[in-house]
């Protein structure tokens, strides 16, 4: 049966992605997302038979996989007509969906079910007409418009914090990778004080403290976790990394100091090579501060169009859980995050393969995002998944996409 869940959830999130932007296009996409949430509960819930589980589980799941079930045939029915290789992956997710929920119709008492899918069908249009009024899509600058270094010091940054045997050279390449999106993302019209680079500076008073802790046996990337870091230590370390890494993720304020799909995986590798194996329990400790500000650049990612900051956000979910399942969800949305990116700058139909790929991949990365949030922070997983929905209504995803790439390859006057 996760097999046939699998295949449905991917049909759904094929569909989405192959149809253009419109009706049938949030159709599906909400569709994926009420299948991916319905799979992650299953997943993060107790592993108990069907009819052994609670009542109002059983009805929760059963009722999105139905509601999935019916958003994606009436996505199939709406594309069949305008895009043919779309309506049939919409259908075939239906499918999947119907004999995904046979269970728990059968086991779950028909009336808590009824008001369970009402609850979250009439939740799910909400969110959706919220993202039907949503602000215009914003054309930021392109990143690498005006001067090479700021490519290349990304770069150099990202191969030191992902090839680095030392923190200290994880910390020199994050703060490298900030300066060069902020002086990608500078243009003479907008000349930003670099607010994300001076952050990431709280690196040298971490490094200087490290190194005091680590003493003769130095930060080598392998060794931290065996480090003795104290209780204290960590939970004063753990908000500075999480500063630095925020800093140059390019999420709201600072989305326009950093590109986002450029910088953010420089800030996960500071994470997963020096901040999560050395103060675990120090980013569990600021975790419920920290998800609050990374949720409001999520939403502002929605609202203003900015797919790059949407998935970021939501990669931070993962990276925040500090498990082995949200941050392998991190780096796949991350790497959607660059894809999507690229697929901006390149003509069609190269770039139509592209964000198919992009769609995928970050949509697999969703579902460990999710369940990791599920497993740690459940009220802000499940405002990170209600941006979703409203994402699915917004109807200028492409125009925002189109706007972007226009910006790249236009002259500049």
């Amino acid at each position: 049966m996760q097999d046939v869940i699998h295949l449905g959830f991917l049909s759904l999130v094929l569909a989405a992605a192959l149809l253009p932007a419109g009706r049938a296009r949030a159709l599906a996409a909400g569709a994926a997302i009420g299948t991916g949430l319905a799979l992650t509960g299953i997943h993060a819930g107790p592993e108990e038979p069907v009819t052994a589980l609670p009542g109002g589980f059983v009805a929760v799941e059963g009722a999105l996989f139905l509601v999935a079930l019916l958003l994606a045939m009436l996505a199939a029915l709406q594309a069949m007509k305008a895009e043919r290789w779309g309506a049939s992956a919409a259908a075939v997710g239906g499918i999947g969906m119907g004999l995904s929920a046979a269970p728990y119709l059968g086991a779950g008492a028909p009336f808590s079910l009824l008001v369970a899918a009402a609850a979250i069908a009439g939740l799910g249009l909400l969110l959706t007409l919220l993202g039907a009024h949503a602000g215009k899509p914003s054309t930021a600058p392109a990143p690498f418009a005006m001067r090479p270094f700021g490519p290349a010091a990304i770069g150099a940054g990202a191969l030191l914090a992902a090839a680095g045997p030392w923190a200290d050279l994880v910390f020199l390449g994050a703060v490298l990778a900030a300066v060069g999106g902020w002086v990608a993302t500078r243009t003479p019209e907008l000349r930003r004080l670099p607010a994300a680079p001076v952050l990431t500076l709280m690196l040298v008073p971490v490094w200087w403290l490290m190194r005091t802790i680590a003493g003769p046996e130095g930060l080598a990337v392998a060794s931290l976790p065996d480090l003795p870091w104290s209780p204290a230590a960590e939970r004063l370390l753990a908000p500075a990394l999480l500063l630095a890494a925020w800093a140059m993720s390019g999420l709201w304020p600072l989305h326009r100091n950093e590109p986002a799909a450029w910088t953010a995986p420089v800030a996960a590798l500071l994470l997963v090579r020096v901040a999560i194996p050395a103060v675990p329990d120090g980013i569990e400790y600021w975790r419920a501060l920290a998800l609050p500000v990374v949720l409001l650049g999520l939403w502002h990612g929605v609202w203003t169009g900015r797919r790059s900051e949407v998935l970021v956000g939501l990669a931070w979910i993962g990276l925040a859980s500090v498990t082995g399942g949200g941050q392998a969800g991190a780096g796949l949305m991350l790497v959607g995050a660059l894809v999507l990116e690229l697929s901006d700058r390149v003509r069609t139909p190269t770039a139509a393969v592209l964000e198919v790929i992009a769609v995928l991949v970050a949509a697999i990365g969703g579902l460990l995002v999710v369940e990791a949030g599920l497993r740690t922070e459940v009220v802000y997983t499940a405002g990170a998944v209600a941006a979703l929905v409203v994402a699915a209504g917004r109807r200028s995803w492409a125009q925002a996409s189109t706007a972007k790439a226009l910006s790249i390859t236009e002259p500049r006057a």
